[in-house]
């Protein structure tokens, strides 16, 4: 993934209609490799089916948290053939009353004249009925909030392709509604949104500094070089402005110091600041691979903002509305959040049934 670099909500929704990037992975033998409708020289078995023709019955989703097995028919001692993450929406073409059969895309490998050949084609696979249920009950548990795929300090970065708890840098926590609610009353917020004061003017933005005038140029026609700008406001304890860019397929938040005239820092989304002004979090839901990227600064006595780490959660993704992410006075910042799997509707548009955490520096 690429850190500074974030999604708004509706080019997020814009990505999920185009791509369906929503859809979970799947494990094991039936990783794709061929089009929507149809098969690499595939070879016919018991199950294969014909994409275009074969009717979805209903849409379901895996709950086992363990993982949901597909077999090849429905007896739990029949072929494994992969298992489904936990979250996965599935298409169900066929019900009993114990078993769904679902329309899968299944890779094997057969011998042909002595060579071994992976195939491709539809077929359809059986999961356990009461392995699957409605995207309601896909949410978080305590567990899941911790787990991270990337973490970047410094020049060093590191990869997990499984997951690995962070233990260091943030204590994440579940919370309820109710307590979510009461603080939100008490959030902190060191921006002044006095947009008087600066105003775009066919569509140059001016920021007049001690030393010099910083201009930012829309270029609305520029296809996929466009850049658009909107000054945000100012921190006066930072002697900084802010302003934001939209581009082709991401945005960032500029600090333009007030004395030089000069770009402090680059965020990959809003730069929210703790209660204590010593630290900064940007944090942002990542549509390309599903996680919540996170930006954490410190901020010296000096007021010179330094980057602390960088970090990409697995398992959850934040609402990015801004009155949806605030600092506490009791130094928390409190966000609402939905699991990676159920961060979209059915009918792709962004999951209003939140779940609540909070974050504390450590």
């Amino acid at each position: 993934m690429k850190f500074g670099i974030a999604i708004s909500t509706s080019t997020l929704l814009a990505l999920f209609i185009s791509c369906n990037i929503s859809e979970p992975k799947k494990t094991a033998v039936q990783e794709a490799s061929t089009s929507d409708s149809g098969a690499t020289n595939a070879l016919p078995v018991e199950n294969s089916i014909d994409f275009e023709s074969t009717k979805i019955i209903r849409q379901t989703y895996t709950t086992d948290r363990n993982g949901t097995a597909m077999r090849q028919s429905t007896n739990t001692e029949s072929k494994l053939l992969g298992t489904y993450e936990y979250g996965t929406k599935l298409d169900v073409i066929e019900e009993t009353a114990d078993w769904l059969g679902v329309r899968e895309r299944i890779t094997r490998e057969t011998n042909q004249n002595g060579t071994n050949v992976e195939t491709t084609q539809w077929e359809k696979v059986y999961v356990l009925k009461k392995q699957t249920g409605s995207l309601e009950e896909i949410g978080l548990v305590s567990a899941d909030l911790n787990i991270i795929t990337l973490l970047s300090v410094g020049e060093k970065s590191e990869s997990f392709e499984k997951g690995k708890p962070l233990i260091e840098y943030l204590k994440l926590e579940m919370i309820d509604n109710k307590l979510y609610e009461s603080k939100r009353k008490n959030a902190v917020n060191y921006l002044l949104k006095d947009t008087t004061i600066t105003k775009k003017k066919n569509g140059i933005i001016e920021l007049k500094a001690q030393n010099k005038t910083a201009i930012y140029i829309d270029k609305p026609d520029a296809e996929e070089d466009i850049q658009l700008f909107k000054y945000v406001g100012e921190v006066d304890f930072l002697n900084q402005y802010l302003i934001t860019g939209s581009y082709w397929e991401s945005t960032d938040f500029r600090f333009i110091d007030k004395t030089s005239g000069d770009e402090s820092i680059i965020f990959g989304d809003f730069p929210f600041i703790s209660e204590d002004k010593k630290h900064i979090i940007c944090i942002y839901a990542n549509p390309y691979e599903m996680t919540a990227d996170l930006e954490l600064y410190s901020i010296s006595s000096n007021k010179k903002i330094n980057s602390i780490m960088q970090a990409s959660f697995k398992n959850w993704m934040p609402n990015n509305e801004s009155n949806r992410i605030f600092w506490a006075t009791d130094g928390y910042l409190y966000l609402a959040v939905n699991h990676v799997n159920s961060y979209w509707n059915t009918n792709g548009s962004l999951n209003d049934h939140f779940q609540y955490i909070r974050i504390k520096i450590i």
